[in-house]
C-alpha cells in the first residue's frame, strides 16, 4: 500500500495556501497515494481553529477519505479539543502513532 502521513506543523498563511492544502488536496483528488493521513501539530491547530476557508478544505479533505487527526495534548492547551472535534478532526495522543508511521514503510512529509 502507497501511504502518506503529512505532519502539518505551520501556520504560515502562505504555505497552508500555496503548498500545504493543495498538496494534500490532490494527493487525494489525483491518487497520488492509496491512503492519506494528516497530522495536525501545534499552531497549525489555532489557524485550523481561526480559519474558515481551511476549516472548508479539512471537511471537503474528510468526505474524500483523508484520515486527519490532531495532538490532543496541543489542542489541551491551546483549549481547541471540542473545536477540532466539532470539524470531525480526530483528536488523540499521536506522538505514538507518529513513531510507529515512522518506524513502518510509510512515508511521512513534515509541513
Amino acid at each position: 500500500m502507497n501511504k502518506i502521513v503529512f505532519l502539518w506543523k505551520s501556520d504560515n498563511p502562505i504555505d497552508v495556501r500555496d503548498m500545504i492544502l493543495p498538496y494534500i488536496i490532490n494527493s487525494i483528488k489525483k491518487k497520488w497515494w492509496d491512503e492519506v493521513e494528516v497530522i495536525i501539530w501545534g499552531a497549525s491547530q489555532q489557524f485550523v481553529a481561526d480559519n474558515e476557508d481551511v476549516q472548508l478544505d479539512i471537511a471537503g479533505l474528510l468526505a474524500d477519505g483523508a484520515k486527519i487527526y490532531a495532538c490532543r495534548s496541543c489542542a489541551d492547551s491551546l483549549c481547541l479539543i471540542d473545536k477540532l472535534t466539532q470539524l470531525g478532526i480526530d483528536v488523540q495522543a499521536t506522538g505514538k502513532m507518529l513513531t510507529d508511521r515512522l518506524q513502518s514503510d510509510v512515508k511521512v512529509l513534515v509541513l
